[in-house]
């Protein structure tokens, strides 16, 4: 064996390692995260929920995620779940008073993101994460892309934003482009013009507009709405990627990939500073690959 095919396997099993160590999931209050009183903006994603009108229910949709959090050390009053729809509910930030549709365009809902961080913490010299599902990812990367390329209605510079984790987000667009005929699911299929200008070369993440944040994409071969390969933006950057294979102790469908904390899974992923990626059988859950991401500082 060569050295650096030595080097190599002694990587991918370390790795390996470090994931198999760090899937246990207890039930007992973990130390806080250096960074848990920092603002996490959980976003959610396309369309409204059965039984709810007009929109979605943030305790519903992430339900999970917040309970995970609190439970690793992560402040509750730091956990802010967004709302945009008109008939979301128990939603913590409304961000311009939850005023879209399914045909307001991703890019509005974005800018009022984006103002919204901008004024209360980005322009107070105050940093924050953001977690986004399906298409509460692209709501989150055009927030930052708009911000720093100085859009009309972004704010004008980079926001303070240390780590984007995306979690089933249709990066290259969604499976089924032609089964809805509304503003938003129009815009997420892969031949759209907002796909086109996302995946331009100089708004790619591996530009100097994103530098500044930690890009974390996830995504999974079960996902009956967007394939992996799109969920972790195929053959583009991000800092670091998951992406469930099959077989998996929990299916980790388009929702699933929100709700998971527990379970092994068979899990391939990859570090940029690395440049290759490793395969575990006893991989982190989704919510833990996002939880990681976010209080790990980039160190990987």
């Amino acid at each position: 064996m060569t050295n650096t095919n030595a080097r190599r396997v002694l990587a991918a099993l370390a790795a390996s390692a470090v994931l198999a160590t760090a899937s246990t999931t207890g039930t007992a209050q973990a130390e806080p995260s250096a960074k848990a009183d920092e603002p996490v903006f959980f976003v959610h994603g396309y369309g409204y929920d059965e039984g709810v009108e007009g929109g979605k229910d943030c305790d519903n949709i992430w339900g999970n995620a917040r309970k995970y959090f609190t439970e690793r050390g992560w402040a509750a009053g730091s956990l802010k779940t967004v709302g945009y729809y008109t008939g979301d509910k128990n939603c913590d930030v409304s961000i311009d008073g939850a005023t879209a549709t399914k045909d307001t365009r991703i890019k509005h809902i974005a800018a009022d993101l984006a103002n919204h961080i901008h004024d209360n913490y980005t322009s107070k010299g105050k940093s924050v994460e953001i977690v986004g599902h399906s298409m509460g990812g692209l709501i989150g990367r055009v927030a930052l892309l708009g911000s720093a390329k100085g859009w009309d209605g972004f704010p004008k510079g980079k926001l303070k934003v240390g780590d984007l984790v995306t979690l089933g987000t249709p990066h290259q667009g969604v499976k089924e482009p032609g089964k809805h005929g509304d503003t938003q699911w129009k815009s997420m299929d892969p031949d759209s013009e907002f796909m086109r200008v996302l995946d331009a070369p100089e708004n790619r993440v591996s530009q100097d507009w994103a530098s500044g944040t930690d890009w974390t994409f996830a995504g999974a071969d079960e996902d009956e709405t967007v394939s992996g390969s799109s969920a972790i933006d195929k053959g583009r950057h991000a800092d670091h990627k998951f992406r469930y294979l099959e077989g998996n102790e929990h299916t980790v469908t388009h929702s699933g990939i929100r709700k998971w904390y527990s379970g092994k899974y068979n899990l391939r992923f990859w570090h940029s500073s690395e440049g290759e990626s490793h395969d575990t059988t006893n991989g982190w859950a989704p919510l833990k690959a996002a939880h990681n991401a976010l209080s790990e500082n980039g160190g990987w």
